[in-house]
């Protein structure tokens, strides 16, 4: 379950990191594509040494593709800052969020349309030993 649920300023430091994690990476793909570009051209210049270069496909697609979803990353914790509705919120009045998801969480009742009753689901937590 995400931070955000609980309190939105706990989403908050995840989503500097999340910032900070996609400008380094995104820095890091347009420092080594340049390079790379640089290399192809000065070894290829020199006719001399008789030596060709290319450039792999392969490389720059693991890399502009990990650019991609870290800045899909940080968008998407960036909308958990601001635009999720936290429990506080919902319980208080603040926000309105999914009456759904929090009405049925708390008592382990499944809601149906036909009406009949559904015995209770027991939630199966780790510390938990019944």
């Amino acid at each position: 379950m995400p931070l955000s649920v609980f309190t939105r300023w706990l989403a908050l430091p995840v989503a500097i990191l999340a910032f900070i994690n996609a400008l380094i990476v995104t820095a890091a793909s347009i420092i080594a594509t340049v390079m790379f570009i640089i290399f192809r051209n000065t070894i290829t210049k020199v006719g001399e040494l008789n030596i060709g270069a290319e450039i792999g496909i392969t490389l720059f697609v693991f890399m502009w593709i990990a650019s991609a979803f870290t800045i899909f990353a940080w968008l998407v914790q960036m909308g958990l800052c601001c635009c999720c509705a936290s429990r506080r919120d919902v319980k208080s009045g603040r926000k309105r969020g999914s009456e759904k998801a929090y009405i049925g969480a708390g008592q382990g009742f499944v809601p149906t349309g036909a009406g009949t009753k559904v015995e209770p689901q027991r939630k199966k937590r780790f510390w938990q030993r019944r």
